[in-house]
């Protein structure tokens, strides 16, 4: 979950920038200071839009995290503000800086053994004559063409 007026200011720049990790998730709660803002959807792709209205949006997110119960300890809230993040462990959340899940987010993903295998394999060049003509020789290989 995600709140705090700074964000509310530049809605769709938090949302498009949220959109890629989003997809990886299974559940992302963006909450917005304020009144909805007219015309903007409830859900976008895997992301769920929250306004405030005349809360502020730290009450609101704590109240939510507060009514999972037990399985607020799967939620990761991202606040600068030590007020909420105080709350929310409180509740069982984890919780991280914004500049910490930027960071984070920002990150290439570490690419798996087989990803890293095939390109180190792409990235091999390919034997030349000289090279087939050894290993031949080593390996006692006839050639094909004999």
């Amino acid at each position: 979950m995600l709140g705090g007026a700074a964000g509310a200011r530049n809605t769709e720049g938090i949302l498009a920038a949220l959109l890629p990790w989003a997809r990886e998730r299974k559940q992302v709660v963006v909450v917005f200071d304020g009144p909805e803002s007219p015309g903007m959807a409830t859900r976008l792709g895997g992301i769920e839009i929250v306004w405030s209205g005349s809360r502020s949006a730290d009450d609101v997110i704590s109240k939510r995290i507060a009514a999972l119960g037990k399985t607020a300890k799967s939620w990761t809230v991202i606040t600068n503000d030590q007020s909420l993040t105080r709350r929310c462990r409180n509740h069982g959340a984890k919780v991280e800086s914004a500049s910490t899940f930027v960071q984070r987010t920002n990150q290439p993903k570490a690419k798996s053994k087989a990803a890293r295998s095939a390109q180190a394999a792409a990235d091999k060049p390919l034997p030349n004559a000289q090279d087939i003509a050894h290993w031949r020789e080593v390996f006692g290989g006839k050639r094909r063409d004999q």
